[in-house]
């Protein structure tokens, strides 16, 4: 009995005392593209992004991509996957896998899916502006997806901040990882 006892409590003092590991995560980001040069932006708490999503749902691509548009109140179409990255960071034990996509605007009025954002459409230059100023790999890699469209691209990079301001470094360079 004594024996049972000291096997019960040992399983709870066990899981009691598990603690959560990280998890990687997925983000599918979208690059909507109105007349050749105007891109989606949507201005966050955290700075200028483009729309992303965290790919947790169990759902098709396809539909995660929809239904983001949806929420932005566009339709697109050409949807094509341009980029695959990963980021690691300094101030936390994850890599994210970021899958970048780029889309064209075909009709709809923009609403903002959120009382944390405003959404707009902006040049190219305005928008890897805007973009390098928050995080300066998302400008970047935004910069590789739409100037060199014919071919899905790969990289790494490092995430870490500077005086609370995000900050980044590349770790693995531009790379193709097929062509069209």
């Amino acid at each position: 009995m004594m024996l049972v006892l000291f096997m019960v409590l040992g399983v709870f003092v066990r899981c009691s005392a598990q603690v959560p590991e990280p998890v990687n995560q997925a983000v599918l980001r979208l690059t909507v593209v109105k007349d050749g040069d105007k891109i989606l932006m949507r201005k966050t708490p955290y700075g200028w992004m483009t729309p992303a999503v965290y790919f947790k749902e169990p759902q098709s691509i396809q539909e995660v991509i929809d239904e983001m548009a949806g929420s932005y109140g566009v339709q697109i179409s050409g949807i094509g996957l341009r980029g695959l990255f990963t980021y690691t960071f300094d101030f936390k034990p994850t890599t994210d896998m970021r899958q970048l996509y780029v889309a064209n605007y075909v009709r709809g009025t923009l609403v903002s899916p959120s009382k944390n954002e405003e959404v707009y459409w902006m040049s190219m230059e305005e928008a890897l502006g805007k973009l390098g100023a928050t995080v300066p790999a998302l400008k970047e890699m935004t910069k590789q997806i739409l100037g060199k469209p014919d071919k899905v691209w790969g990289g790494a990079f490092r995430l870490f901040k500077v005086n609370g301001k995000m900050n980044s470094r590349v770790v693995e360079d531009f790379y193709p990882l097929a062509g069209m």
